[in-house]
Formats: structure tokens, C-alpha cells, sequence
């Protein structure tokens, strides 16, 4: 894992390749972390998937680190194959 700072987060990301499964709008998507931190989460999924899930949309994310690990989040960034998650408060 190699973890760096990120100038406009001003917290740091730990670079990883983890499974995850993120819940948006009652539908279910597996897909992967490609890093994380304290406030949020890269995550990158099929392109079909990322048709039915908008920038705004809240959900959870679950990833798979040494145990399965639940954040509710707020999806922030949307790209091809990639959204970027900001951990919420429920």
C-alpha cells in the first residue's frame, strides 16, 4: 500500500486494490477500491453499472479489508469507469 497526501483533501490516501460492494437506490454493484481514506473512496466499476448512478446520489459502501468495513456515502465524482464517494454521517 503506498499512501500519500492529498493537497485538496488535506487528508491522506492509501493507495489499494480491494473488493467492495456499493448500494445506491436498492441495487447492488460489485466493483473495487482503488484507494481510500478518511473521508473517502475511489472506486472503480463496470461502465454498464455507472449508468444508473448520478453525482448526488447517497448509498453505502461496503469494502473488504480485514473485515468487512460499512460507510455511508454520497457519490461526488463520476467518470468512463470510476466514481469517487465522500463519506456522510447517516
Amino acid at each position: 500500500m503506498i499512501e500519500k497526501l492529498d493537497k485538496q483533501r488535506g487528508d491522506s490516501r492509501v493507495e489499494l486494490l480491494t473488493k467492495c460492494q456499493l448500494e445506491i437506490k436498492g441495487k447492488k454493484y460489485n466493483c473495487l477500491v482503488d484507494n481510500i481514506s478518511t473521508t473517502g473512496a475511489s472506486v472503480e466499476m463496470a461502465a454498464m453499472d455507472l449508468d444508473h448512478i448520478q453525482v448526488g446520489d447517497t448509498g453505502t459502501l461496503v469494502v473488504l479489508l480485514l473485515s468487512p468495513v460499512t460507510y455511508h456515502c454520497r457519490v461526488v465524482r463520476r467518470s468512463s469507469d470510476q466514481i469517487g464517494v465522500q463519506f456522510v454521517d447517516q
